[in-house]
């Protein structure tokens, strides 16, 4: 089931050094996503105020329930599909060991916590976390890279071999660690459409940034001189303040 679900399970030695790293207090609550057996769940109970943990595998879920920690809530269900802020109150902070093959679009749905979750401490294949991490105009910037740059703090404080996990996964890993700001790092007038510009941007990355663009957005040529952006530059060039500014000309030149 563990391999099924791709679940990897930190062994304690690694599950100490990321409860030193994340430092849980008496009066927090945590949103846990992916218990597993519940290595890090368990001593976290332990040390935290209250954790909620959401768990996929019915079977782990179960025997997670069964043991009847102090403090622990265990929701069996799928993290991609359950009301994620309704299980816990305003400044929780989120834990997780991420399955690999499910890792982006949990990232995603993460960002929309901010606001009701002050942090995250994840788990993470290392490339994948790299990327995420990695300052836009870097070679390996991404979609989520420009998200999280826009909303959080992001570093990888902490990596792991491929031995610090039973069954011994293919590849390496890192915690990733964001810390989300009160308000986004520069002015987004509207989410949905710097996301939408985003994405578009980034549809083929070998693409010029206006190759990817020309086809959805009028007066595209005009709104790149004027912010005097080069239509022949790649999306991962782009700071998260170009994509904002240009987010914020093509809406203005939409027609209503």
């Amino acid at each position: 089931m563990g391999r099924r679900l791709g679940q990897h399970f930190l062994r304690p030695a690694g599950v100490e050094r990321l409860l030193k790293l994340i430092d849980p207090r008496p009066d927090q609550t945590f949103l846990e996503i992916g218990p597993g057996r519940g290595a890090l769940t368990l001593p976290l109970a332990e040390r935290a105020g209250r954790v909620v943990a959401v768990e996929l595998d019915a079977r782990l879920a179960a025997e997670l329930q069964r043991r009847d920690v102090p403090r622990l809530t265990v929701v069996p269900g799928d993290a991609l599909k359950t009301d994620l802020a309704a299980l816990v109150p305003s400044g929780t902070r989120l834990v997780g060991n991420l399955p690999y093959y499910v890792s982006s679009p949990l990232l995603r749905r993460f960002l929309d916590l901010r606001g009701h979750v002050t942090d995250v401490h994840v788990m993470l294949q290392e490339e994948v976390a790299r990327r995420v991490a990695s300052p836009p105009g870097s070679r390996q910037c991404g979609i989520l890279s420009v998200l999280y740059a826009a909303w959080a703090d992001v570093d990888l404080p902490m990596r792991f071999p491929p031995a610090a996990f039973t069954p011994v996964p293919k590849v390496h890993s890192a915690v990733l660690r964001a810390r989300f700001l009160a308000r986004p790092r520069v002015e987004i007038d509207d989410m949905e459409a710097f996301e939408v510009l985003v994405r578009t941007a980034f549809t083929h990355r070998r693409r010029t940034l206006e190759n990817n663009l020309r086809d959805s957005y009028a007066n595209l040529k005009e709104n790149l001189r004027l912010l005097n952006i080069e239509g022949s530059r790649r999306a991962e060039t782009l700071s998260v303040v170009d994509f904002a500014r240009l987010s914020r000309a093509l809406r203005r030149a939409m027609p209503t």
